[in-house]
């Protein structure tokens, strides 16, 4: 062998785009612009929207990229159906068995939409989003492109953050309370508005019990159970006593007393005059 061989090129890395159909033409900005950052981007333009061979298509090349870029908009904020949220789901479910220090989900904003409160998966809040307006790239997207493409996101495990110091003198900071959703936005028509402020509802007197303390949580999760069973007992101790009653009157009629009959509350007749001849 030769010792000027050079070694075997690093493969290039892939991207699964993945987007709602409206924003189909940020997308193909986006799409023309990654190549130039080393990336191979792996991109569905078909119109189809169902059959085996395109669902399983789709299912390996979100299992077998290197990355995965959601395109989040207003569009994807408005659609509570799509397989665009298919997709997010199978890129969370592989990014669970990855290492926390492993970057796998690049988000990517392409108009306004703010990060906190959106319909996202809960992984997709816990990384940086990337704002492309109109899918335009920027110098930032372009900076962790090519970092990932050199492969400096595994290289070290990410540092722990370390614990705030406040300064000499400085107020501590308050602690951090419960998230809540924000209120539901208006869309739609009056009865779906309805239901998002019934789960905002549910989601926040969820969230107000869990700040509670953990000992009053634990007493009432007992009080509930006991009151159940206390309940459950009742009703079946009440429906035998019934079911034997009645069979004890059926075998011997004049052990048990029925029960008394309410009076006749019949007003009699009055006389009425005497007739005359």
């Amino acid at each position: 062998m030769s010792s000027d061989a050079k070694p075997t090129d690093r493969p290039v890395p892939s991207i699964f785009l993945s987007y709602a159909s409206e924003d189909r033409a940020a997308a193909q900005v986006l799409r023309s612009a990654l190549p130039a950052f080393g990336l191979e981007v792996w991109y569905d333009e078909s119109d189809l929207h169902g059959g085996d061979a395109w669902d399983q298509k789709i299912r390996t090349q979100i299992r077998d990229c290197d990355f995965f870029m959601p395109v989040i908009s207003a569009n994807t904020e408005r659609r509570a159906e799509g397989y665009f949220r298919r997709e997010w789901r199978l890129a969370v479910e592989r990014s669970l068995d990855m290492a926390d220090d492993h970057i796998f989900l690049l988000p990517v904003v392409v108009d306004d939409t703010v990060q906190a409160g959106a319909r996202v998966p809960e992984r997709f809040l816990a990384v940086q989003w990337l704002r492309v307006p109109g899918g335009t790239p920027t110098a930032a997207l372009e900076q962790v492109c090519r970092r990932l493409v050199s492969g400096q996101s595994t290289a070290q495990p990410a540092a722990r953050r370390p614990r705030y110091q406040p300064a000499m003198g400085a107020a501590p900071l308050p602690p951090a309370g419960p998230l809540y959703r924000p209120f539901p936005k208006h869309e739609g028509g009056a009865f779906q508005f309805c239901l998002r402020v019934l789960g905002w509802a549910l989601q926040s007197g969820w969230t107000f019990f869990r700040s509670w303390p953990k000992w009053i949580r634990v007493l009432i999760y007992v009080w509930l159970a006991i009151l159940i069973v206390t309940r459950a007992c009742s009703d079946e101790h009440g429906r035998h006593t019934a079911q034997d009653l009645d069979e004890l009157r059926e075998v011997a009629p004049n052990a048990i007393p029925a029960p008394p009959r309410p009076p006749d509350k019949t007003v009699p007749a009055t006389p009425g005059p005497a007739s005359s001849r």
